[in-house]
């Protein structure tokens, strides 16, 4: 018997999808890696099978559409006078956070973070010390933040689909330079066993 023909998904269930998605990362289902990928293949589905594949795995209650959203969790504040400032791995990100350091870099990985909303907020401020932003790929980042001695680097965030997650990075230094990469995790593991290259 012939199986009836993929039903072609609409502008409105591929947005839906990417609420459901963005609603899973914000209770800490998926990562922001895994959020910017699954939201990247919501846009280019081009069926409802393509798009129910996307939240197979995750809880999607009746009321998906009309329950209120997770809770975000409040704004995180770093501050030191000499030293680095560094978080990565598995972390909360909040909507809005502020690090500040006097001497030291800046380093930001939010590929394995967990985010609570969809659009986030990111001041860094750092008087001699570089910026360092690690981001997943397919993620929209905005970068206000300016050196005045020094160089802004962008090599990512820059294409990204509707809907994907965006990141607004605000602040500066005064010598040093503010970069944006991305960069997949099992990557820098390749690169890091292979020539010892830092991710």
């Amino acid at each position: 018997m012939d199986r009836p023909p993929a039903i072609r998904a609409s502008d409105a269930e591929r947005e839906r999808t990417s609420a459901l998605l963005r609603d899973a990362a914000a209770e800490g289902r998926l990562t922001f890696e895994e959020l910017a990928d699954r939201v990247e293949a919501a846009a280019r589905a081009k069926t409802r099978e393509e798009l129910a594949r996307l939240t197979a795995d995750l809880p999607v209650p009746e009321d998906a559409m009309t329950r209120p959203p997770a809770p975000v969790a409040g704004p995180l504040r770093e501050f030191r006078l000499i030293g680095d400032l560094r978080r990565s791995g598995v972390w909360l990100v909040p909507a809005e956070s502020r690090w500040q350091t006097v001497v030291g870099d800046i380093v930001l990985d939010l590929r394995q973070a967990r985010v609570t909303a969809h659009d986030i907020t990111i001041e860094a401020r750092s008087v001699l010390g570089d910026i360092l932003l690690l981001v997943p790929e397919g993620v929209e980042v905005e970068v206000r933040a300016r050196p005045l001695l020094g160089t802004v680097r962008q090599h990512a965030g820059q294409d990204a689909p509707p809907g994907a997650p965006r990141v607004v990075l605000t602040g500066g230094t005064v010598i040093g330079d503010v970069r944006v990469r991305a960069r997949r995790l099992r990557e820098a593991l390749a690169a890091r066993l292979l020539g010892g290259e830092r991710a």
